[in-house]
């Protein structure tokens, strides 16, 4: 064999290997990486049975020779079953040495039975033999599809210590008898199926090499042939982000550092155990785990990188059945020691920590240990304490039971600010208290003690605040604040241009870099989860205006439902994202709703879904408050008046509106003015369209349609409209001339001409004035064209001008008034904007 060629160590456990079916689809596997680089292969025991053994060894320290002997029966049977399903060449040669090994083992169970004794010594022998039967049968299997391959007992060349149970190789000479055993046969280009789990003692004897030993026995191998990859074969897809049976939304995390993964094994993670990873990390060699069931997956590779991604936290774990045992005391601060006579007592019981704490004052010192060892734990410091509590230098020690652990790990918390707080504020927002805590000047992790019955809860709040149910974007994206544009059309263009002029100032401000990281139309989006850069972004816009769709693009996702659209991009762990509405179509409120229950802020400009049934407005009301995000929706009314601000002061200091009276369309306070200076409605009409003033279908304005929905939203912010009739809409046109071509439109219009300067006339005469106003009272929403005073405030509005006048119990003599330009896309988009802002405010880190 070639030295320089690649070589990988594929380690595959019980389930992976559990019956004939399992393991000829790892020989098949198997048999197709063999064609692209040298392997060695270490296997577990099939599924249950190690367990077997034990319960066999154990039954005959009973006395029970004959519930040993059938428990090995049983094992027999087990493997000859799966060696008869593999249809393998030299079958019986397999199952002589599949009887040699069981008949060695029952050997040793009836020596047990007859002395009521089972050493440590004899234990490791029945249990390695477990993984003695499973190697045999993967070599038949790999055989039997055409591959060179021979079966090796690790307990004949891995050198351990003498500890058995849970043994250690001894390095530098374990490294030398691997490459003599294993590089000869990989020369002759053999695949060698190792026994995981095992080793041979300095007498010869076989040991075990404890929890995680099939996975050690890989990484050993590895280091010592200075193998490119290992890979573990299990039944899940990678790591997971959390435990997904206490958070169904947990995410395979793609890239883990060794260090990270130690911490997680630590803390209970289904991970490599850190003494695993020890022999290749000093080395640098990648580990990745896989799923046998699903080998397309890619899983999750663990190696010497150090890859923040989007967020400083990358998992969330747990250990429960813990106990705090506290020593407390006045007389302890400022006496050297104390600390050193805790943990050697401590130790000299042989009892684990699994957590310390220390308050600043010396006067307290909390440890975590196993609840199992909890009065242990108890017990002998107050042994080592005695003299201390008698004098009063210590006042008690306590423990504590039933607590769990939680640990936020990831080294991208490394000189993150705000990480402690917002793992204090998920928490305190769930109503969950923090009993302890600790965290290492590496900030590799930060770890929690909390009582055992909020554990599942802390780390679903935990898991939901750092994101990670989300895709990583593989950008740290602590300062970002990201937009998602559904709606390409004018504002949509006016808004990106405001958010690339603005950006700076968002910087300064808020501490936030604004970026548009997604934008949709009716056919389709586009998403850069690091964000659309400003030249991409125009590009994308102007096409849009030339009649472009995002779906003639390459690099587009074609999806007409925009609620579809909402979950693929918030499928991705997004900083502070808000979902802007600035389309015209009624499809969007559940593309809101998506929003609002995915973590995700809300700005619309887009009346119709908040105009419709009451129901759905509420719906959309109701779902921000219960998923805690901002639905802001001042443009809807006001475009770029702050209407919908002015009325949630007033309501939030107590006050009650009364009446809200007003001229809220823009386009059409533009018509009357023109109307008042001599100019024909159908040609007024016409100046409004070419100045961009109008929705995108004129009647929508000139039919009352458009002032109607902004007097129902503003009706049911206010409480005044609480139901889904009582409304009177007045059009200065039929609605019917809605959807005509420019052309038709014109002329459609043109008839109103006369009957409007002759209005516009008597009200003249009369001292009054033509305005398009919207009255809400409790109960009622009227919409329509009323002559007002002249001299008055609605009479004097021109141009563009908006007025809102509200009366509530607070302004009753001399009601509120709110006025400005209120028309037109760039005030439109300065709404937009405003609200954007307001959120950014609110979101900015702490």
């Amino acid at each position: 064999m070639n030295n320089a060629r690649r070589i990988e160590v594929h380690k595959f456990g019980g389930t992976s290997v559990g019956d004939a079916l399992r393991i000829a689809a790892v020989a098949r596997l198997l048999r197709d990486l063999s064609s692209e680089c040298g392997l060695v292969v270490v296997a577990s025991a099939m599924a249950g049975v190690t367990d077997a053994l034990i319960a066999a060894a154990a039954a005959a320290t009973r006395g029970d020779r004959d519930e040993g002997a059938k428990l090995l029966d049983a094992v027999r049977a087990r493997h000859l079953a799966a060696l008869a399903q593999l249809h393998v060449d030299g079958e019986p040669e397999v199952a002589a040495e599949i009887g040699r090994i069981v008949e060695e083992v029952t050997d040793l169970v009836r020596a047990v039975a007859h002395l009521h004794e089972l050493t440590p010594r004899t234990r490791d022998d029945i249990v390695a033999s477990g993984e003695k039967l499973s190697v045999r049968l993967l070599t038949a299997a790999l055989t039997a599809v055409g591959a060179r391959a021979g079966a090796v007992d690790a307990d004949t060349f891995l050198e351990t210590d003498d500890r058995f149970g849970e043994a250690n190789a001894l390095m530098g000479v374990s490294d030398r008898t691997i490459v003599a055993a294993l590089r000869p046969r990989l020369a002759r280009g053999e695949i060698p199926v190792v026994t995981g789990f095992c080793g041979r003692a300095p007498d010869g004897a076989t040991t075990t090499l404890g929890r995680g030993g099939s996975d050690l026995t890989a990484t050993l191998i590895a280091a010592a042939l200075n193998a490119d990859e290992v890979t573990i074969w299990t039944d899940v897809d990678g790591v997971f982000t959390a435990d997904p049976k206490v958070v169904p939304e947990a995410r395979v995390i793609r890239q883990l550092n060794f260090r990270e993964a130690g911490e997680m094994s630590y803390y209970g993670a289904k991970v490599l155990h850190q003494r695993t990873m020890i022999p290749v990390a000093s080395s640098g060699i990648p580990v990745r785990t896989r799923n046998s069931f699903a080998p397309e997956t890619e899983g999750t590779v663990i190696d010497g990188r150090i890859t923040p991604g989007s967020h400083p936290v990358k998992a969330v774990t747990a250990v429960r059945d813990q106990c705090l045992v506290s020593v407390e005391g006045k007389g302890m601060a400022g006496v050297p020691g104390v600390a050193a006579r805790l943990f050697r007592a401590i130790a000299n019981a042989k009892i684990s920590v699994t957590m310390i704490s220390q308050s600043s004052s010396e006067a307290s010192i909390c440890l975590a240990v196993p609840g199992e060892r909890a009065i242990d734990a108890e017990q002998t410091l107050k042994r080592e304490f005695r003299a201390d509590i008698t004098r009063g230098d210590v006042d008690e020690i306590v423990a504590r039971r039933g607590v769990s652990l939680i640990a936020a790990v990831g080294l991208g918390m490394a000189q993150t600010p705000g990480v402690a707080a917002r793992v204090f504020g998920a928490l305190a927002r769930r109503g969950l208290n923090v009993l302890a805590v600790a965290q290492g000047s590496s900030e590799l992790n930060l770890t929690l003690a909390l009582d055992h019955g909020e554990t599942a809860e802390a780390v679903r709040a935990l898991h939901a605040e750092f994101g990670l149910d989300r895709i990583d974007t593989g950008e740290d994206s602590a300062q970002g604040f990201d937009l998602i544009l559904l709606g390409c059309g004018k504002i949509g263009r006016a808004l990106a241009a405001l958010v690339e002029e603005r950006r700076a100032h968002i910087v300064e401000r808020f501490g936030l870099d604004a970026r548009i990281v997604a934008v949709a139309d009716r056919t389709g989006f586009l998403l850069r989860p690091a964000g659309i850069p400003a030249s991409e972004l125009t590009a994308i816009l102007d096409s849009k205006s030339g009649g472009a769709t995002l779906a003639s693009r390459n690099d587009a996702v074609a999806c007409v439902d925009p609620a579809a659209m909402v979950r693929q991009v918030l499928a991705y762990r997004l900083a502070r994202p808000v979902l802007v509405d600035v389309t015209d179509g009624e499809d969007t409120a559940e593309a809101l709703l998506e929003a609002l229950r995915s973590g995700c802020d809300v700005v619309s400009a887009n009346k119709k879904p908040l105009a419709g049934s009451l129901e759905r407005f509420r719906g959309l009301v109701d779902g921000a408050k219960a998923s805690g995000r901002l639905f802001k929706l001042e443009a809807t009314v006001g475009a770029g008046l702050p209407v919908v601000d002015t009325l949630e002061m007033l309501l939030a200091t107590g006050d009650r509106l009364t009446r809200a009276e007003g001229c809220l369309s823009g386009t059409l306070g533009f018509v009357m003015t023109r109307l008042d200076e001599g100019a024909p409605f159908s040609q007024a009409v016409a100046e409004a369209m070419r100045l961009g003033y109008t929705e995108p279908d004129p009647v929508a304005d000139l039919s009352g349609a458009d002032v109607g929905r902004k007097a129902v939203i503003l009706g049911r912010l206010s409480g005044l409209a609480v139901s889904d009739g009582a409304i009177e809409v007045v059009g200065l046109v039929d609605s019917a001339l809605s959807a005509r071509t420019p052309d038709a439109l014109m002329d459609a219009l043109c008839a109103y001409d006369a009957p409007l300067a002759r209005r516009i006339e008597k009200a003249r005469r009369e001292g009054r004035a033509l305005r398009y106003v919207a009255r809400i009272e409790a109960g009622r929403i009227e919409v329509g064209p009323v002559e007002v005073e002249a001299a008055g405030p609605l009479g004097m509005l021109r141009g563009t001008d908006n007025m809102i006048v509200f009366t509530s119990e607070r302004y009753a003599a001399r009601p509120l008034v709110v006025s400005g330009p209120g028309a037109g896309v760039d005030v439109t988009a300065m709404g937009v904007l405003g609200d954007i802002l307001r959120i950014a405010g609110e979101r900015r880190p702490r």
